[in-house]
């Protein structure tokens, strides 16, 4: 792929990023002020289990895919096929799981235990989603992705905004829209779907990959997959039974300021993770892996200067007490980014276990830390966890690339002259082509 070409990509996964944490800054609010402190803590309690459960039963099948479709592009109908099946399969079982957990994850309540059970009818529609995104992302066909992401936050918002203006917004209201709202954007790849299968002739000369060719692949990202959603959303699975559902309100506010800056490091992973499989090159993924982790830190050193002014403004006074694990968090994003693109290059170049180690001893960390701390301290000592487990899943990905390409760790961080000499190639780049 070419240099223009993969830039354009980043810019269109870019703004398709940029809708989910735009739509969670504008529903925030509407989800602050309809429910307040204990029905936004609620809310999340019952949402964290389904976020589980879709790690869970994805089984890295959706990364598995991409890979797949990224090299071998005409088999793109077969692998999206069987990507499916295997999610059905999988994602089923998981629902099950959190239907029979959903009373621990509800602290005994057992209204909010039935909602966690309806819940979890999201995740297998979830994850077929999923899979054609991950077709749509090893073709290279970002427009759909943005597109997808765009009717996910339109529906998700327009939903949340009419049910409040109409004073009909509750908790249980708030689960149904958020838990639907991602199968919604399953429209974006209808035309994907039929451009697909219209070359599927072209393909019968080929082997597509067999069905234990992405279970092998599937099951090491896997177990990072779920390590890395255990670092970032068991804390709020945890949190309601060890701290109550205020504190849970508190850190899901200081949750969705935080991942606002992953909007740049999340387009530059999905595209380079694509681009990388097809055809690896070293100077690419660390221009690209500097100048995403540069930005991040640029973002959220400034929303961190600034947060104490807008947090209660824009989520209402009695959310102001979120401002400290927000902070934390903020730099915990930091600290995650300077080595995202190093655990994508290693799934990208054939060793997606590797990434899942470093993952998994963040995870085992962040677990133990939110045990001892979260009883205590609440939405900080959960922060602080996150923040821990950030910098050992990053430190160990740059340390394995090292290791494993002899890719040497100073080179993820900092800025370079050429680095900017490529930003700025790609932004003259598209101002011609918009002129």
């Amino acid at each position: 792929m070419s240099g223009g070409r993969r830039g354009t990509n980043i810019l269109i996964a870019l703004v398709g990023n940029g809708f989910a944490p735009l739509a969670s800054i504008a529903t925030a609010p509407i989800l602050a002020h309809s429910l307040g402190v204990d029905g936004r803590g609620e809310t999340a309690a019952v949402l964290a289990p389904l976020l589980l459960a879709t790690a869970l039963g994805a089984f890295g099948i959706p990364a598995a895919v991409t890979w797949a479709v990224a090299r071998y592009p005409v088999l793109a109908p077969s692998t999206t096929r069987r990507g499916a099946l295997l999610a059905l399969v999988t994602g089923a079982l998981s629902a099950a799981a959190v239907v029979l957990s959903a009373p621990y994850f509800a602290a005994d309540d057992g209204p909010l235990a039935a909602l966690i059970a309806l819940a979890a009818l999201a995740v297998v529609p979830t994850l077929l989603v999923s899979v054609l995104q991950a077709t749509a992302a090893g073709l290279h066909r970002w427009r759909a992705v943005a597109v997808e992401r765009a009717l996910t936050a339109a529906f998700r918002l327009a939903a949340l905004g009419v049910c409040a203006g109409t004073g009909l917004l509750d908790v249980r209201g708030a689960v149904v829209i958020l838990a639907v709202s991602p199968c919604i954007g399953a429209l974006a790849y209808l035309r994907v779907l039929r451009r697909t299968s219209g070359a599927a002739g072209s393909a019968q000369t080929q082997d597509p990959p067999r069905t234990r060719t992405l279970v092998a692949f599937g099951s090491r990202v896997w177990f990072g997959s779920v390590s890395g959603v255990l670092l970032t959303r068991l804390d709020q699975a945890l949190m309601s039974p060890l701290s109550g559902a205020a504190e849970l309100g508190l850190y899901v506010v200081a949750v969705t300021v935080a991942e606002i800056p992953l909007v740049i490091s999340n387009a530059v992973r999905d595209v380079s993770f694509a681009a990388d499989a097809a055809d690896a090159d070293d100077g690419r993924m660390l221009t690209a892996s500097r100048l995403s982790s540069a930005t991040t830190l640029v973002l959220c050193a400034v929303l961190a200067a600034t947060a104490w002014w807008w947090l209660p403004v824009v989520f209402g006074t009695a959310f102001a007490a979120a401002l400290p694990a927000c902070l934390v968090l903020l730099a915990a994003t930091a600290v995650g980014g300077q080595g995202a693109l190093a655990g994508v290059t290693l799934s990208a170049r054939g060793a997606p276990g590797r990434r899942s180690l470093s993952l998994a001893g963040a995870a085992v960390v962040n677990t133990a830390l939110l045990v001892l701390l979260v009883p205590d301290l609440g939405a900080v000592g959960a922060a602080l966890g996150t923040l821990v487990g950030c910098w050992i899943s990053s430190s160990a990905n740059v340390l394995q690339v090292w290791q494993k390409h002899g890719i040497r760790p100073w080179s993820f961080y900092g800025l370079r002259s050429a680095d900017l000499h490529v930003l700025r190639a790609v932004v003259v780049r598209r101002r011609a082509r918009g002129a």
